[in-house]
């Protein structure tokens, strides 16, 4: 997509609302700017050809393999709280992620959803 970059932004923005279910973070940084909300929100969540739960469970997968925590807990919260995936599918997606990519991984994202769930409510 090609447009301004104050579009690129206000669409960043909107698109960051709608997939991580809060307040887009400021652009103070390049990383938070260009990188986060220029591109990654603007360019690569609004792009047609996937829906926006193929792209969470293609999102979930690549954050889980690389173990961090933050970006795990944020994008599972919002996958629960848009309401695009439901606690049983994540807790699914959990034992299929640790055949592929090894049960020490998958205890770290079955540990985060187990504190979300309870954060959230039970069955979230």
């Amino acid at each position: 997509m090609t447009d301004e970059p104050g579009e690129r932004r206000r669409r960043g923005e909107k698109t960051w609302k709608e997939v991580m279910v809060k307040t887009p973070p400021a652009a103070a940084t390049p990383y938070k700017a260009a990188g986060i909300l220029d591109f990654v929100f603007s360019e690569m969540w609004s792009r047609p050809g996937l829906t926006r739960k193929e792209r969470r469970w293609i999102t979930l997968a690549c954050v889980s393999s690389v173990g961090q925590p933050g970006p795990i807990r944020s994008h599972l919260r919002a996958a629960l709280e848009s309401g695009d995936i439901e606690a049983d599918e994540l807790r699914e997606f959990v034992l299929h992620f640790a055949v592929y990519c090894g049960w020490p991984a998958a205890s770290t994202v079955e540990a985060i959803l187990g504190e979300l769930e309870e954060e959230l409510g039970s069955g979230a």
